[in-house]
């Protein structure tokens, strides 16, 4: 059966863009998986917008939809979607409107939670998950109403190991039950054993394509180790920019969400990767560092020789969030890429230079507010990279990335290490794409150093 078509499609932002769709077509039956692969900035998740019949702008073309269509949709950027401050209530708000009695509700919402694996309080307050956390409580919210139609953008780069193999085991008995599932996906060989077809989306055109060995190039493995060990000799030869003492990260009033039971050192000229599940404290920690992180008891955190406070280290320390748009403030990437050189009075031929290296000068127009999440991922972190900063603290900076801009992000981050800037990154997984000196672990509420470990991270 049929439950969606789109025939000869054409949509575009406008604003020194393109279309970035052109003619496209596409059928979506019962039952279905469809995953959607791309360059970063390609359309992907216009595209699903346009299936859940939510674009903000008008496009050209015909949409069939079946009479007993309902959709649900989970966008890269969960925090978007949010309407409700409980969990419990985010998820309830769907069977309001549907008008499902309120003694009905609360089994429903729990089933749905289980479902995608998060194991949480009716009560807990959304704003404390983390954003892989949020993701699954998006997927909740929109499976508690039983969709004929799902639509994921990029839940491999928002979810743990754990919380993809859950997903996988979800999607097998949706598709077993017969609901449809359309995902954007940089890593499409994550979810093979699922993907009835996998379109390439470029130049507005989707192009039927099979798994490569690009498309396995993202796949986590597991980390590779080397008798070398790094600590020793950054100590010897380099500053140490970044102290963490031994302590227990706590919010106030809450339990430990992990023990440091070590002094953990960040120096000049290295690449520390800090990998954990969703939900283990990694965005919390990088909060912490750059002095932004709010109802936390003292922390035993130095960096650049001070206690981390908002505004006290002008260019020295950058920091990219999980959320790139809420650092995007200009009309143009150009001017976002100038707005911090002009307050710390550094070359503005820098903005021109990165975007250069980056290949992105087609976008120096362009609003950043406009762009693809991936797209603002990049902005947002050439802003920091412009600073030169002593320490880098990059918090999943490589989502939303295509292969081909992961490149060269990694080749900015080598680049700003060899000038001896300190940058700490963090990730779900360890695999082999980015070479780092050391990495730091949360397991089990517990953050270690790996030290003496060569370790190769993760981009997704």
């Amino acid at each position: 059966m049929k439950l969606i078509a789109l025939e000869g499609i054409h949509f575009g932002y406008g604003s020194h863009q393109g279309e970035i769709l052109d003619d496209l077509n596409l059928v979506v039956n019962r039952g279905e998986c469809h995953c959607i692969n791309g360059p970063t900035g390609s359309g992907k998740s216009s595209l699903l917008h346009l299936l859940a019949g939510e674009l903000c702008r008008p496009y050209e073309g015909e949409v069939y939809r079946h009479p007993s269509l309902l959709v649900g949709l989970v966008m890269q950027d969960p925090n978007v979607q949010v309407l409700r401050q409980s969990v419990g209530a985010e998820i309830a708000f769907a069977l309001e409107n549907l008008g499902i009695a309120a003694e009905l509700m609360v089994e429903k919402v729990q089933q749905s939670l289980r479902r995608v694996g998060l194991y949480i309080s009716l009560d807990t307050p959304v704003e404390v998950l983390s954003l892989g956390q949020k993701y699954r409580l998006m997927m909740a919210a929109q499976l508690v109403f039983k969709p004929s139609l799902l639509l994921l953008d990029e839940p491999w780069a928002q979810l743990d190991d754990n919380g993809v193999s859950e997903l996988q085991a979800v999607l097998k008995t949706l598709l077993h039950e017969g609901v449809a599932v359309v995902m954007v996906e940089h890593n499409p060989s994550a979810f093979a054993s699922l993907v009835d077809y996998l379109w390439d989306l470029e130049n507005g055109n989707l192009t039927a394509t099979n798994l490569t060995v690009d498309a396995l190039a993202l796949t986590h493995s597991e980390p590779k180790h080397s008798s070398v060990n790094i600590q020793h000799k950054a100590t010897a030869q380099s500053a140490c920019l970044v102290k963490i003492k031994a302590h227990q990260f706590r919010f106030l009033e809450q339990e430990c969400l992990f023990n440091c039971p070590q002094t953990l050192s960040l120096y000049s000229g290295e690449i520390v990767a800090l990998v954990g599940d969703n939900g283990a404290g990694k965005s919390s920690l990088l909060k912490s560092l750059a002095g932004i992180q709010a109802n936390t008891a003292t922390l035993p955190i130095s960096v650049l020789g001070k206690r981390p406070q908002l505004g006290i280290y002008g260019a020295d320390l950058g920091l990219l969030m999980q959320r790139p748009n809420r650092q995007l403030f200009e009309q143009s990437v150009l001017a976002e890429l100038e707005f911090s050189l002009k307050r710390f009075k550094l070359p503005l031929c820098r903005a021109e230079q990165i975007l250069q290296r980056l290949g992105l000068t087609h976008l120096a127009q362009c609003s950043p507010h406009k762009l693809s999440y991936g797209q603002q991922h990049i902005i947002a972190l050439a802003s920091l990279v412009c600073l030169q900063p002593k320490v880098l603290l990059l918090d999943d900076p490589f989502a939303g990335l295509d292969k081909q801009h992961i490149e060269k992000v990694v080749m900015l981050l080598e680049q700003l290490k060899a000038k001896g800037s300190a940058i700490l990154l963090t990730s779900h997984r360890c695999a082999s794409s980015l070479a780092v000196d050391r990495y730091w672990l949360i397991e089990s509420a517990v953050l270690r150093d790996g030290a003496g470990q060569v370790e190769h991270f993760n981009v997704g």
